[in-house]
């Protein structure tokens, strides 16, 4: 489910941005507004083709080209459960201030992407 989404002013300095192409940054951007509460997401090139970029004739080619592009830089990490590609976001929870929280509907991806923290626990 889309809802809003904070990016702090250090994402357009970020080392590790620096390295993606600026199709790959805009992707990025998109992918955290696709992105549920705990930084999950249908990781199906066409979905994310038609949620990012629905006014636009793309290959679905080049949209996977980004995305594998993101996942190689350690930004996001893709999974699969009964067939079906998934992705979070590692460091979600350290970027993104929750404010009425809805638990994912998506399968949990293990390890590298952590759940939300637990409320009191130290982050």
């Amino acid at each position: 489910m889309a809802r809003i989404r904070t990016t702090k002013p250090s994402f357009w300095g970020s080392g590790t941005v620096a390295k993606l192409s600026r199709d790959a940054r805009l992707t990025t951007l998109g992918l955290i507004s696709f992105a549920d509460d705990d930084g999950r997401f249908l990781a199906a090139t066409n979905a994310i083709n038609g949620f990012i970029y629905p006014n636009d004739d793309l290959p679905p080619a080049r949209v996977r080209k980004w995305i594998d592009e993101i996942a190689k830089v350690g930004l996001i990490h893709e999974y699969e459960r009964d067939g079906i590609r998934y992705g979070c976001f590692p460091s979600w929870h350290e970027h993104q201030v929750i404010n009425r929280y809805t638990p994912s509907s998506l399968p949990e991806p293990g390890v590298p992407c952590v759940p939300r923290p637990t409320k009191g626990a130290k982050e």
